[in-house]
């Protein structure tokens, strides 16, 4: 009986150390995709920023054709959207 009892001691045990090996393994592998996304996000914004940036740089360079681009865009905008 005793022997019983020390057997299953070990495989419960074994199966303790699996599960927290796995469970670490996952922990990591989700540490290291959360840096990447948090890496894209930074780079996005950077991305974004950017180009806010030159849209108001041209805007103030040409600001008759800015109106015409925005206008354009409008009626563009408004006809795909009535042709729904």
């Amino acid at each position: 009986m005793e022997s019983t009892t020390r057997s299953m001691d070990r495989n419960i045990d074994r199966l303790s150390q699996g599960a927290h090996s796995a469970v670490d393994r996952a922990a990591s592998a989700a540490s290291s995709v959360s840096d990447r996304v948090s890496q894209k996000g930074e780079e996005l914004m950077e991305m974004k920023d950017n180009w806010v940036e030159g849209a108001a740089e041209y805007v103030r360079e040409h600001p008759i054709a800015a109106l015409g681009i925005a206008a354009a865009a409008g009626y563009l905008f408004s006809v795909i959207s009535r042709w729904r």
